[in-house]
């Protein structure tokens, strides 16, 4: 079968080219180095054109330079190319064209019509757009999106890009419509965005909480609707997605005492005390043996793979903990924290393919099937699962034999994942 063509990244910065991630090529610094806290450099560091500006480092307590504390969340989005099987049970977006060769659509700055109407309303509405958490009354929620995404327009774009991924899936036969539209508001967002950035601070904190929460919400979706090409397929587009997730956790990190001060702080103490908690189960026990008795791993990367551990059995122990957890909205949380909470350290060996950590995230496909009545979600538990499972091959099935063994248990017998 003849691949689609695509565009290369052909002047990315050396770490991106290292780590196997598509490269804005934004100078001096590109953005996913900029959101990871890494050194940036370039084979020619000639001045080039770039979508983000980088703010003067200030020295005031109130304002935080994303140049010294990394807290810059421009993206690049990824190329997203159709699946080459049958389509998943929710679609994946057509493909995307990189945001360095983006072309302003002139429709974009007309007067809203009623398609964005439709989104608007939609998202108003309709409660089974974002998963359940920590938020107790939804519709003040969405109005402090919208008044604050009035103020910052990438905000509100973003919140109409989503709503319409969102129609895509619960209306398969105009799921092609919705999905442009998806692609096309998001990636008017992300280029308000980058245009607009210059440091986090007290005026605009929770608004770029809420715009890179909801882009990262809107890419794991993309992500875990892919399917076809194996394994290496699916690990390009959840690298990118870890990267930008891992720039959530650090704008969130650093803005810190600006977001308690704000109306999000009930939220995000909400979600710092589930995030927080001890382990309880002992889902997680043979991954536990694999890794402490892993050879080369060294004492930082065990280190790292017990820390996304934890975090895994806390969210087995939210997901399998009866009504109580249900109520009080942890059940899934987990599912969309792990791709943000995990050490980098352990992003590295993902991307090196180390086994040990490709079992580690058989477990978190165990967490996501678990969870597959949540439209972001559905089978891709099952499908991840079953690629690591072909990657890996029989020698590791003892290490894998748990989620396979639940996994399995809850499907058909023609559609078990096989020894």
């Amino acid at each position: 079968m003849l691949r689609r063509s695509h565009k290369k990244s052909r002047g990315g910065c050396l770490q991106c080219k290292r780590r196997h991630v598509k490269c804005d090529e934004g100078r001096p610094v590109c953005l996913l180095c900029t959101m990871s806290g890494r050194d940036c450099s370039f084979v020619s560091q000639a001045p080039a054109e770039n979508l983000s500006t980088l703010g003067n480092t200030s020295s005031h307590e109130r304002s935080i330079s994303p140049r010294d504390n990394h807290s810059h969340l421009g993206v690049d989005l990824p190329d997203v190319t159709p699946p080459t099987t049958a389509p998943p049970s929710h679609p994946e977006p057509p493909e995307r064209q990189s945001i360095n060769n983006y072309h302003q659509d002139p429709t974009l700055d007309d007067a809203v019509n009623l398609s964005h109407m439709e989104l608007l309303i939609h998202m108003i509405l309709d409660k089974g757009m974002f998963p359940p958490g920590g938020v107790t009354d939804y519709a003040s929620t969405i109005s402090l999106g919208l008044n604050i995404g009035l103020k910052s327009p990438y905000l509100l774009h973003q919140l109409l890009a989503f709503s319409a991924r969102h129609l895509a899936f619960l209306h398969p036969d105009r799921s092609a419509s919705y999905l442009h539209q998806a692609v096309t508001l998001q990636t008017r967002a992300v280029s308000l965005f980058n245009a607009a950035w210059t440091e986090v601070d007290q005026a605009n904190c929770v608004a770029v909480l809420l715009f890179s929460s909801i882009l990262g919400h809107h890419l794991l979706a993309d992500t875990l609707a892919k399917r076809g090409g194996g394994l290496q397929a699916f690990m390009t587009h959840y690298m990118q997605c870890l990267e930008m997730h891992r720039g959530i956790y650090t704008v969130a990190k650093t803005a810190w005492p600006l977001l308690m001060e704000s109306e999000l702080e009930p939220i995000l103490s909400w979600s710092a005390g589930f995030t927080s908690r001890l382990p309880r189960g002992n889902h997680c026990r043979r991954i536990r043996e694999l890794v402490d008795g892993a050879e080369g791993l060294g004492e930082e990367g065990r280190e790292a793979c017990r820390r996304a551990i934890q975090y895994l059995q806390v969210g087995f122990d939210a997901m399998l903990g009866g009504e109580e957890e249900e109520e009080q909205g942890y059940r899934y949380e987990m599912i969309f924290s792990w791709t943000m909470l995990a050490p980098p350290e352990f992003t590295g060996l993902l991307a090196a393919k180390r086994p040990e950590a490709l079992v580690l995230l058989g477990y978190y496909a165990l967490l996501l099937h678990y969870g597959r009545s949540m439209w972001q979600v559905g089978d891709a538990g099952a499908y991840i699962l079953g690629i690591i499972v072909e990657y890996l091959g029989p020698e590791w099935n003892h290490w894998l034999e748990y989620p396979r063994q639940r996994v399995a248990d809850d499907l058909e017998p023609n559609t078990r994942i096989s020894h």
